[in-house]
Order: C-alpha cells, then structure tokens, then sequence
C-alpha cells in the first residue's frame, strides 16, 4: 500500500503535471512537423503509410493543442514557460502552409475549424497575459500577433475552397470571361505556338464587377482592370522572356499552367467550359502543346504544374498568400519578422538555463533542463521560419507573380541588375508536384489475395481501418515510362480528339477479327477485365513479366520495338485493371457497377481456379478450357480472346503492337469524366496518370466521349 500510494503522490506531485504538459508541447510541436514536412510530400507519394500518418497527425493537431492548453489553464502553479510553449504550438499550427485542409471535406467545414481557433486564441492570449515574464513579455506578443495573422490565413484559405462558400464566387469571373474572351480583338487569328488569341488570365482577375443585362456576365473595364493574359506573357522580348534565354520557355510555361489552372477549377466548382467547342481549343492542344516540334514532355510538364496550382488552391494556403499585393507582402514580412524575435526569445531561455537552479524564474516547477528544451523548441521554429521563407520564394506561384510583374514594368526590363536577382530567384527548386509512377494490378497474379489479418483489424477498429476486398492486392507501383506517355500521345495526335474504344486501331492494324471484345459489351468495364485478361495470357506466354528485359524473343521483327510495345501494353493492362479494382470513380461507369462487376470475375477465378498455385498453371487451364457461346462468363471470354490473340496473330511483334495501341487508345477512351471531385481527391496522394489525361483533353474541349465513336 506504500508503494501505491508514494505513486500516486508522485504522479499528483507538481513535477510530475509540469512535465506531462511538457511532453504533450513536444508531441504536438512533433505532430504540427510531420503535417508540414508530409503536407509537401503527400501530394508525390502513394504510399499508405503516408496517408495514415498525415490523416492522423491532421485529425489530432487541433484537438491536441487544445487540450495541451486546456491542461495549461488550469494548472495551479504557474509558469512563464506555458506563455512560450502555448505561442510555439499556435505558430506551428499557422505555420503549415503546405497542407491546410486533409481532404476537401474540411474546406466545407471552415467554420467548425474557424471557431476551434478563436477558442485557442483566446487560450493563447490569456497564457501570455497571465504567465508572460516581464523580460518574455515583448517577444511573446509580437510572436503571438504573428501567430494570429497566420492562423487567420488557414480560415481563409478554407474559405476560399469551399464549394459551399466561396468556390463558386471567386470562379465565377474567370467562368463568365471565358464566355466571351475569343470575341475580345476578333481581328486577332488565333495561333497556339505563339499564343497570339489566347488571352488566357494569368494574374489580375480580383477585381469588383457587376453583372449587366442582357446575359449577366461578370465583364471587366478595359480601361479599369490590369489583366495578365498568356497572349502578353509570350509577346514580351525582354531579356527574361526573349526565346534565346535558356529559361524562357520553362517561365513561360509555368504562366501558362496557372491560367490554365485557373480554367479547369470551373470544373471543380460545377461551371459549364464555354471555350470547349471553338477549334482554337482544339488547336491549342494538338497545334499547340502536342505541335510537332514538341515533344510529349512538354504537354506533360505543363499539366503536372498546372495541378500542382490546382492541389495548392485546394489544400494549401498559397493561394491565400498570393491573393493580394497586402497578402504577398505579409507571407514574407511575417517570417523575417518572427525571425528576431525568436531569437530574443531563444537568448532569454538560454539565459535561464546558465542560472543556477535556485535562481530560476520562470516557474516553481521548471528546472534549468525545462529553460534548455524551450531553447531548443525556439530555435526549431525560427528555422522553420526560414524553411518557410524558401517554400514560399521557390514556389511556382511567386514566379508567375515575379513574371507577370516584370511583363508590365518597363523599368524592371531595363534594369540589369533586377533582370539577374529575378532570374536567381526563378532558378530555386521546389519539390515534384507528383508521384510520377502508376498503380499496377493483375487479376490473374492476385485474385486469390485475402488480408485476413488487415480485414480483422478493421472489424476490432469499427471500420477505423479500411477493409480490404477480396482479390485487391497492389502490386508495385511502376515507374511512368516515357514511351508509355508518347504512345498514348500518339494515340491522341492519331484520334484528333475522335476518341474510339480500341476499335480504330484494331482497324489500323487489319485485325478486326478481335472488334467482338471491343463492341456489344455492356460496360467499359467488361472491355476493360476482357482484354486485361488476354494481355495477361499473352505476357506469360512469352515468359515477359513487368520488367521484360532481354526475355522476349527476338528473332521476329526488330526486338527493341516489340519490347517498347510489350512494356506500353503490360502496364496500360495493368493499370486500367488497377483503376477497376482501387480507383473506380475515375472510369466512366458508375464506381459500384465496376465494383460488382470487379468482385464476380475475382468469385469466377476462384471457382475456376481452384487448386492452381502458379500462374504457369492457371496460364495452361486457361488456355486447355473451350467455353461454349453460351458462356458469358468474363474470365471465360478474356481467355478467349487471349488464344485467339495468339492463334491467329503468329507474329509476336505484330501482336504486342496491336495490344500496345488497342490500350493506348482504350486509355484515352476511359478518360473523359464529369467526375472532377474524384479526380480532385488523387492530387492529395500522389496523383494518377488518368488524371493529367483528364485535364489535357478538358483543355482541348474533349469534355465526355461519343458513344457512336466506339462502334465498328
């Protein structure tokens, strides 16, 4: 009983309260970093560790602060360390511009956030007042004026992304000048390699206007509005912009990516793209970015960068902090001016900790070790200060400010020395807007896959912890090929934005003998697991697995080729089935019909391949079974298909450049969605590859796909 009870006195002892607020200030100071170090990271990573983490550092920050502050109110012997704890945490938590909102459900409950920060506010403020040394005093309530400027700016930018509040009216005037913006100087012949005609806003569209009759639109005044447009960015020869500066092009780009992400967020926000039926639409992508002298890389970048600005406006703070001249001012000056006064602050601490024990001052229960941790804490937020600094002057948003400020000042174009710290600060790197890589799935490698342990853990967590369905097993994700992205470019030049379900190249390469998988299926769903299939059987016959290597024969054709288009087809294959089993909102049939339909293929496999281990084995039963007309089961006609792949086309070169195109086009056919919030949702986790080909034919004013397109 002795024992027992010297612990409890030791726990409800001073010392033992003071360090238990101490060690949750340290967890949740280790919690606001992983949301910032991870927020950047997030957006170019799929892994699902990641996303656990910042899903749970993101759910318990606020809740965290807030009781770590609760506990500081209401211990009875005072600190002035609390005062210093309580203002380090608020300017973390406001300090995490590269992740504002975990999913674009918290953008629609800002308000339930917004108060959340009021409340610590006024914690934070009553710690300073209350516990605030007189040598702390003035440090702490400049650095907490601070703090309340950068929280202020997360309610904004939850404002400013939420489709109940402020989307639709901070959209709406780009929406309403793209209605009219090709009758602006109709004299003008549109040309996309020289953008003249694209006035596409880059900057300047925050502007009061006034709907008029007899359509409403939200106009500007020529003569009252400083707009940025694409067509001025590429008219301008300074030296910054002129074609012989090695940067030109990339600068350039990037202004073009902001514009364009100012149009695609109309898709997001519900508006109609009045643009998408005129040909300098059409021409701006296959004329323009896919213009012969370009290469795929350049479509590519400029849609990578231009979601980059789009993941930014929906779960960072930066278009908040670009929002205004006041506001670029302030995201710069706030971390140059906390910068001295958290050293001041730092100095004061470290002054605490070289006093001896009995003359510390900053509270009864703190120790010299207590003033030396604080020190550290300090110290950690003035470099995150500086780290922020560089986020933010690196970032591709303060170039295009930097760019289209240098369009319209003259001085600036004159002026050498200007010329150079603006092409310094351009040079500064800032982290991949993407993962770069594709999920990969084989239904005939996995459907027997069952995390029972996972799936267990899931019913113990109430459905905390995803369930995973039978048969879904990842497998590792690939690399993005380049000749995978210009097969599928080529087959976009090809199309001309005709897109066809496999059936125009089944043409093209005389095998219409195959146009059966492709027409009369009820769904893209069926097209997809039908020919998945076959090109799994295919690939084991040649004994080629994802890496292909040297394996595949080459005594048929030119090897390196047939290689090229066996790689484009076992990946597409791979990953439209890796979107039927993991990412079906992104496909053109409804998310549940692909999941039952998904789900009664995975059940057929199991019953037909029963007792088969390898994939050598389940390869042979395949291929030895001869269904019947009559049997309409999936796994029945994708083994079909696949014998005949392989019975009528001998060639195995030939063969693969059939499979190659048929998926370069169907992946393309896939990609028009009126789905923009799913597509919206993948930027937070890496990215998908449909998505960049979502956002290249919106641009070119390939909204939805024919059906008469599909048929032979």
């Amino acid at each position: 009983m002795g024992v027992i009870a010297n612990i409890t006195a030791e726990i409800n002892s001073q010392r033992f309260q003071f360090i238990r607020i101490e060690a949750l200030v340290l967890i949740g100071i280790v919690v606001l970093f992983l949301l910032l170090v991870l927020g950047w990271y997030r957006r170019q990573c799929s892994h699902e560790a990641v996303k656990i983490i910042v899903w749970g550092a993101y759910t318990v920050s606020y809740t965290l602060v807030s009781y770590t502050m609760g506990l500081m109110q209401s211990y009875h012997v005072g600190s002035s360390l609390f005062a210093v704890w309580a203002v380090c945490l608020m300017l973390i938590l406001g300090n995490v511009d590269s992740l504002s909102a975990y999913s674009l459900h918290d953008n629609d409950n800002w308000k339930r956030i917004y108060i959340q920060q009021l409340v610590q506010s006024f914690w934070v403020g009553g710690l300073v007042d209350a516990y605030g040394e007189s040598d702390f005093s003035i440090p702490l309530w400049i650095l907490f004026i601070i703090s309340m400027y950068t929280t202020s700016t997360l309610t904004r930018s939850f404002q400013s992304a939420s489709k109940s509040y402020n989307l639709p009216r901070c959209t709406k005037w780009v929406a309403d000048y793209m209605r009219y913006e090709h009758e602006l100087e109709n004299t003008v012949v549109p040309n996309p390699i020289h953008m003249h005609g694209y006035r596409y806003i880059v900057t300047g569209e925050h502007v009061e206007t006034i709907c008029q009759p007899p359509d409403y639109l939200f106009r500007f005044k020529p003569d009252e509005t400083k707009l940025i447009t694409v067509e001025q960015i590429w008219k301008c020869n300074a030296k910054l912009l002129h074609h012989q500066y090695r940067e030109s092009s990339r600068l350039k780009d990037i202004c073009l990516s902001m514009a364009l992400s100012k149009m695609l967020k109309r898709r997001f926000a519900g508006f109609d793209l009045a643009e998408s039926k005129l040909q300098k639409t059409h021409d701006f992508v296959f004329k323009g970015l896919l213009d012969s002298d370009n290469t795929y890389e350049r479509a590519f970048r400029v849609i990578e960068v231009e979601l980059g600005f789009v993941h930014d406006f929906f779960y960072t703070k930066y278009h908040v902090l670009f929002a205004s001249h006041d506001e670029r001012s302030s995201a710069i000056i706030s971390p140059v001016l906390s910068l001295p006064f958290c050293l001041w602050l730092a100095y004061m601490l470290f002054q605490r900790f070289r006093a001896p024990q009995d003359e510390i001052t900053v509270g009864r229960s703190s120790t010299r070790n207590d003033a030396l941790v604080t020190m550290i804490i300090v110290l950690g937020i003035a470099l995150l200060q500086l780290l922020q600094l560089y986020f933010y002057i690196a970032s591709d948003w303060f170039k295009v400010y930097l760019i289209s400020k240098y369009v319209t000042m003259p001085r600036w174009q004159s002026n050498e020395k200007i010329q150079k710290i603006i092409a310094f600060i351009v040079s500064w790197k800032s982290f991949r807007h993407w993962e770069n890589k594709v999920g990969q799935y084989s239904l005939l490698h996995t459907f027997s896959c069952t995390r029972r342990k996972w799936n267990a853990l899931c019913r113990r967590t109430a459905g905390l912890v995803e369930e995973t369905r039978k048969g879904r097993a990842k497998k590792a994700i690939e690399n993005l090929p380049n000749e995978l992205k210009q097969a599928v470019i080529n087959s976009l030049v090809r199309s001309s934005g005709r897109l066809t379900n496999g059936a125009t190249s089944l043409r093209a390469n005389r095998a219409e003998q195959f146009l059966w998988a492709c027409t009369g299926l009820p769904t893209v769903t069926h097209t997809i697991l039908i020919w998945h299939i076959a090109t799994t059987l295919c690939d084991e016959a040649l004994g080629a697995r994802v890496g292909l290597g040297d394996r595949l024969p080459n005594e048929c054709g030119d090897g390196r080729e047939m290689r090229s288009h066996a790689s484009v087809a076992s990946t597409l294959s791979k990953y439209c089935a890796y979107l039927v089993a993991f990412e079906p909102k992104l496909l053109p049939d409804h998310s549940y019909d692909s999941t039952v339909i998904f789900d009664s293929l995975v059940d057929e496999a199991s019953v037909l391949l029963a007792g088969d281990v390898s994939m050598q084995q389940r390869y042979r039963t395949l291929m030895s079974l001869d269904a019947g007309p009559e049997d309409k089961r999936l796994i029945m006609i994708g083994a079909q298909l696949g014998r005949q792949l392989m019975e009528l086309v001998t060639d195995p070169a030939l063969r693969w450049k059939i499979l190659s195109e048929f998926w370069a086009e169907m992946m393309l056919y896939i990609t028009p969605s009126s789905e923009a919030t799913a597509h919206l949702e993948t930027l937070t986790r890496g990215g998908e590859f449909i998505t960049h080909l979502w956002t290249l034919l919106t641009h070119a004013g390939i909204l939805d796909r024919e059906d008469s397109y599909g048929t032979p």
